[in-house]
Order: C-alpha cells, then sequence, then structure tokens
C-alpha cells in the first residue's frame, strides 16, 4: 500500500540532509510537522507549534506541537529530537518536567514512541512508512477522557434542554399572569429594552433573555471564574433581579439538576487551558454549539458562526496601516474612535487590546474603543472575553465602561431629548454609555455584522422587521443611483449596516467589514458602489 505523504517526508528530509542542512531538532522538525498536519487536517485537527499547555505539576509547559481539535483542546502532544539524543533520556526529562504522557509522540527521524496513559504502546522505526502510518493513526485516534465526556455531555444536553425549556416557559408564563412582582419588574425592563435596545422588542424576547440568562449563568461562572459577573454587569443585573422574582435559589438548582453534568463537563475542560487566545476560541465555540442547541432554527436565521481569530488579525493590522498611511494615525492614538458595531463575543475587540500597546492601553480600553451587541448571549460572552483579555495584558481589572447592548441599526440618532433613562426606578447605565458613544466622532467602524441573504430579521426573527430611517437612507442612495431592475436585495442586513457606517464614520475614517463579493461585482449592488466613490 503506497503512503505518499510519508514518502514526501522522507524525500523533502533527504534533500535537505544532502544540501548540507544541519540533523539538530531546530533544523528539521519543521519537515515532521508537515506531515503530521497533513494527516490531523483530515480530521480536522491541527497541530500547532510550541504551544502551551498545562503539565502535570499544574504549570505550564511547551511542547514542540499540540494536537488540537476544533475547539482548541489540546489531543496530545509531539516532542522533536534529532539523533544525537537518547530517545530515552529525552522522554524522562520532559516527564519530569511535568510534560503529559497521556497520549504523547517523540521522534527523532529515526525512531518513533507513542505513549499513551504514561506507557509505551508502540515503537517503530521511521523508514517503515507503513508502520509509521500506522503509529500516527493511532496518534490521531486516542480519545482524551476529558474531551470525550465533555462529547458526551454536550450530545445528552442537545436531548435535555428541550424539556427543561419548555419546563422554563411555562413557569415564566405563569408567572407573568399571576405574579405581581415579576410582571411590574418585567415591565419596567420591558420598558427599558424598548427604549435604549431595540422599539419591537416584546415579552416573548425578554423571556428568552431570561432564560438564555439563567442557563449561561454557570457557563461563564466555570470557564472564566467570575462568580460575581452577573452582579456586576449593568444587564446581568437587571436580568438577575428580574429571574429573582420568580424563582429562589433552591428552586433555580433543582431546575438546572437535570444538565448539572454538561457544566461540570465544561469545568473540567476549561480548567486544562490557560492560554486566554485559546479560552477565548473555546468559548466562542461552545457558545455557537450551546445556542445550536438551544435554539437551532434561531442559530440558522442569526449565522450563529463567528469570524476566525486569523481573519480577524488580519483586519486590524490592515486597518492600522491604512490609517498610517492615509492619515498618519494609528490604532493606538488618542482621538482615533474605534467602535465594533455587531461585536458578538468580542473578537475583534480582543484583539484590539492585544495590538495596542501596554502604555496606552489603559486610556484606549477606558474612552476610545466602544462595542454594540443586541442578542443577550453574544453580549455577556464579548463582556467577559474583552474585559479578561485586557486583565492577562495588563495584570490587573478593569471594568470596560463601553460595550452597549443596543441594535445598532436603530442607534440612528442616539438617545434624543425626552427620552426617559431611569424608567420604573431603573438607572440605566446601559443609557449613559449609549449616549456617551454617540457624542464621540468615530474614526474606525470595523467587524463582521450579521448576514443572512435575503433574511431581514437581525436578532428578534420578525420577518416585517423594518429600520425606517435606515432603509430610507439605503432608497436615496444605494437604491436611487442603482441601474439594476430587482433591488430587493439591496435592503438586506449587510447593506443596512454599511449604510449606518458610512453616515456615522468620521470624514478622515475607516470602515472595515467583512464582505462578500457581490458589493465588488454584482449589478444588484452597483449603487452601492457609486456612493462609495463619491462618499469616500
Amino acid at each position: 500500500m503506497p503512503y505518499p505523504l510519508i514518502d514526501r517526508y522522507h524525500n523533502d528530509l533527504a534533500k535537505a540532509l544532502q544540501f548540507g542542512k544541519s540533523t539538530n531538532e531546530q533544523s528539521v522538525r519543521g519537515y515532521f510537522w508537515i506531515l503530521l498536519n497533513e494527516y490531523a487536517r483530515k480530521q480536522n485537527f491541527e497541530v500547532v507549534l510550541e504551544k502551551r499547555i498545562l503539565g502535570t505539576h499544574g504549570v505550564q509547559v511547551q511542547p514542540d506541537g499540540a494536537l488540537q481539535n476544533s475547539w482548541g483542546l489540546t489531543l496530545g502532544i509531539w516532542e522533536s529530537k534529532d539523533t544525537k539524543d537518547d530517545l530515552e533520556e529525552e522522554v524522562d526529562k520532559k516527564q519530569k518536567k511535568g510534560y503529559p504522557l497521556t497520549n504523547a509522540l517523540f521522534e527523532d527521524t529515526q525512531h518513533a514512541v507513542l505513549f499513551q496513559y504514561g506507557e509505551e504502546v508502540m515503537r517503530v522505526d521511521m523508514k517503515d512508512s507503513a508502520k509509521l502510518h500506522k503509529l500516527l493513526l493511532q496518534w490521531l485516534s486516542f480519545k482524551n477522557a476529558t474531551v470525550v465526556e465533555f462529547e458526551k455531555a454536550l450530545d445528552n444536553f442537545k436531548a435535555d434542554i428541550p424539556q427543561l425549556l419548555e419546563h422554563l416557559q411555562r413557569e415564566l408564563i405563569a408567572a407573568g399572569s399571576k405574579n405581581k412582582d415579576f410582571i411590574l419588574a418585567r415591565d419596567a425592563f420591558l420598558e427599558l429594552c424598548r427604549h435604549e435596545i431595540n422599539p419591537e422588542v416584546t415579552v416573548e424576547d425578554v423571556r428568552e433573555m431570561l432564560i438564555q440568562h439563567l442557563l449561561t449563568a454557570e457557563l461563564f461562572q466555570k470557564i472564566f471564574d467570575e462568580p460575581d459577573f452577573h452582579r456586576q454587569n449593568n444587564i446581568a443585573r437587571e436580568l438577575e433581579k428580574l429571574l429573582g422574582t420568580v424563582f429562589d435559589y433552591e428552586r433555580r438548582k433543582n431546575l438546572l439538576a437535570s444538565i448539572e453534568h454538561y457544566y461540570e463537563a465544561i469545568n473540567a475542560t476549561a480548567a486544562g487551558i490557560t492560554d486566554h487566545h485559546e479560552k477565548q476560541k473555546f468559548l466562542k465555540v461552545l457558545y455557537e454549539n450551546f445556542y445550536k442547541a438551544y435554539n437551532p432554527k434561531a442559530a440558522d436565521r442569526l449565522g450563529v458562526v463567528y469570524t476566525p481569530n486569523e481573519i480577524v488579525r488580519f483586519m486590524v493590522r490592515s486597518t492600522d496601516q491604512l490609517l498610517h498611511q492615509h492619515f498618519g494615525k494609528s490604532l493606538s492614538d488618542e482621538h482615533v474612535e474605534i467602535l465594533d458595531p455587531a461585536t458578538g463575543t468580542g473578537t475583534f475587540i480582543c484583539d484590539i487590546i492585544d495590538h495596542i500597546p501596554p502604555h496606552k492601553l489603559t486610556y484606549k480600553y477606558a474612552e476610545e474603543i466602544h462595542a454594540n451587541e443586541v442578542a443577550i448571549l453574544p453580549y455577556y460572552v464579548a463582556n467577559l472575553n474583552i474585559e479578561f483579555t485586557f486583565k492577562q495584558k495588563m495584570g490587573h481589572y478593569k471594568q470596560f465602561p463601553n460595550l452597549c447592548f443596543v441594535d445598532t441599526l436603530d442607534n440612528t440618532a442616539g438617545l434624543g431629548a425626552g427620552v426617559q433613562h431611569d424608567i420604573f426606578g431603573i438607572s440605566s447605565e446601559n443609557a449613559t454609555r449609549i449616549r456617551r458613544q454617540n457624542e464621540r466622532r468615530i474614526s474606525v467602524v470595523i467587524g463582521n455584522p450579521p448576514y443572512n441573504a435575503k433574511q431581514e430579521n437581525y436578532n428578534y426573527q420578525n420577518s416585517n422587521r423594518a429600520y425606517k430611517v435606515i432603509d430610507k437612507r439605503v432608497k436615496d442612495t444605494y437604491v436611487k443611483h442603482g441601474t439594476a431592475q430587482n433591488q430587493i436585495v439591496v435592503y438586506d442586513m449587510y447593506t443596512r449596516f454599511y449604510r449606518w457606517a458610512m453616515d456615522r464614520v468620521d470624514k478622515n475614517g475607516i470602515i472595515a467589514f467583512i464582505t462578500n463579493r457581490s458589493f465588488i461585482d454584482s449589478r444588484a449592488f452597483d449603487g452601492f458602489r457609486k456612493c462609495v466613490q463619491d462618499e469616500f
């Protein structure tokens, strides 16, 4: 049986040595890393070089490579040595330093040794392609007990959640008809949401927020070790008060008992993630899967898939370069105000925090970095992600004061005169944040707005949802200058966000959105292109 990938590895390594390349570890490991990834990617895995992981002694270790799945969870490690090393001694040294031998592959270009659960299970001559192939498959197919338990818990969650949701909905509907304290608090919160977030928020939407809040409180405590989040965050605090009128602590614990194993599995899995970037990735994927289990139809409509970190990083750095090239400024400069209008789980803002030098970050974080989100779950995740990223970089916690719970497309004129900011005794910090953002001149609008072709429902799944101000602006500009006979697609969510951003950004500013090619070459968007040319 032919093994073309392994044969290519042998040939590439032989050529490198033939042309005088050193046989030391740093010189030759790249060839084996390429081979490992070619095998790993067939199973949607990735071998990440020099990835820090939690070792067996409770401290971080850094193997040459870590085998990771799409969740960012480590499934195994790889250590590359050279022929001058004694492989047995190297294994012993690494084990004493705390390198986990749960699923560990050691090689020196001549021999490969596989350890699983601390025991040597296979040793092969690497020139024997068939045996090396078998070893690689065994390394890749190893089932880590923690990951298996986590995947099992997720499957159980999908099975258990419908019944729990039905019960929670019954309880809240009943409370909405006879619990006077709940009705008063709910109506106050609903009025607040209509003024600040979206004028079309309904009682059903508030009920959804409450259920999502209740189900996710444990997640944030487990992953970020933030037990006080729901008491500190301004929106979470109001939802927590509202829930308190229906469920006391004992009832709440009993209600969630059926999915407690899910939270425990998450806790065990998250405990092994030490890098805050990986923790963000894990939380994003967890959120996607949670939402798909919780409400698969809504997840499909909302397009609950978030932007890969590599794309975000490219966009942030490219925007910084263009700012310098065209305006002689940078993202870290004072008076460069940055806004992500549909922040999702906060990926763009987190990367911007990583990008800005520490000596400039405190001011930018407090004053000139802004983000909006209208769905409660990603709003929570973004809040935690952003504050956790700042803490990891600066060494201390600081509340992020510029995350607004608001529908950006409704926030066309800000909170104008006569809007009540203190409704039924609820002092709204969120209103203050929105008003403060609206007073700023925005230099950069960056992000990945929600997009679902021919779907006008953004976050609340209302097929008749209209954004009067923005839709009129689209009609008076993109549609007016367009030549296509059918321009209904011009009213999609992405176009609306572009129109909003073009109206909002300062004259010496940049809009950086992930954009599909229709905006560049489709006739339906020729009016959009004409406006971009005229306005920019």
